[in-house]
């Protein structure tokens, strides 16, 4: 006949094949071996092979596998009783046995003895579990992950709008060489002002869409307006600097830095000059 009960006995005496295990009682053990108790029951994720196994009961090991006990059964953790014999006992491991079961172990009898189990397990056939495992699956939102960190890291470090200050004189901005009326009476040097900015996503999307029905980008234009308007003020402040009031062969560059940004550079000589 065969029990699907875990417990075997009547009343307060009733003992689950795996507290049999667990305790070491051969006798409750036999008892349910004879009635035919199903020795592959799980308890807590675990069979009661796995309960001797990591306890340190070498005969009822040897009585289990006797009785058909699947030797390389997987616990809720992808453990076999392998692995549970493998893993030495710690004096946390037997304070929670002596606490949750009412246990008493020697720890460095239960250690010996589960060295003895693992070469029985392996000599008949025992395997290592496959475990749980690292989740690599996480990997699979690492890349969302660090966008939405980069995101957030981008705003957050976002710099204010700079407030440029006007220049107190009156500088003349030409691109030609000579300022017609104008004589240069000294030449101060190379002046410059430049500005790195990146494109908004936001803005990217609008941009696409707008190649469906074409016409002006405005998006891009009022970008590459507010870059050439700060690089030009960030000039006129180094010329500023030097006592210019006059910026000749004045030009614009660009050029990219990274995908998404680009560098708007206004740069010009500046001079001193007089009515002619």
């Amino acid at each position: 006949m065969l029990l699907s009960a875990l417990a075997w006995g009547h009343g307060e005496h009733a003992m689950s094949i795996h507290q049999a295990a667990r305790s070491g009682d051969i006798e409750a053990l036999s008892e349910h071996i004879e009635h035919e108790t199903d020795v592959n029951s799980r308890e807590h994720g675990s069979t009661a092979l796995h309960w001797a196994a990591y306890v340190g009961q070498l005969e009822v090991v040897k009585m289990l596998l006797e009785a058909k006990a699947d030797i390389n059964a997987e616990n809720d953790d992808g453990r076999s009783p392998l692995d549970n014999a493998r893993d030495a006992l710690t004096d946390g491991d037997v304070e929670w046995l002596k606490k949750e079961f009412k246990i008493e172990v020697d720890l460095a009898k239960a250690n010996a003895a589960k060295k003895e189990i693992a070469a029985f397990l392996e000599q008949n056939g025992g395997q290592p579990g496959p475990g749980k495992g690292f989740p690599w699956w996480i990997f699979a939102f690492t890349p969302i992950v660090l966008l939405i960190l980069g995101i957030i890291y981008a705003a957050a470090t976002k710099p204010k709008a700079e407030a440029m200050s006007t220049p107190t004189t009156k500088i003349i901005v030409v691109t030609s060489p000579v300022i017609p009326g104008k004589k240069i009476v000294r030449t101060l040097g190379l002046v410059r002002g430049n500005t790195i900015r990146a494109r908004h996503v936001g803005k990217d999307i609008m941009a696409g869409l707008r190649n469906l029905v074409g016409g002006e980008v405005t998006e891009y234009a009022k970008l590459l307006a507010e870059s050439r308007e700060q690089a030009l003020d960030r000039m006129l402040a180094d010329a500023e600097q030097l006592g210019a009031n006059g910026i000749i062969s004045v030009a614009f560059t660009t050029s990219v830095i990274m995908g998404g940004a680009a560098e708007m550079m206004a740069y010009g000589t500046a001079v001193e000059i007089e009515d002619e």
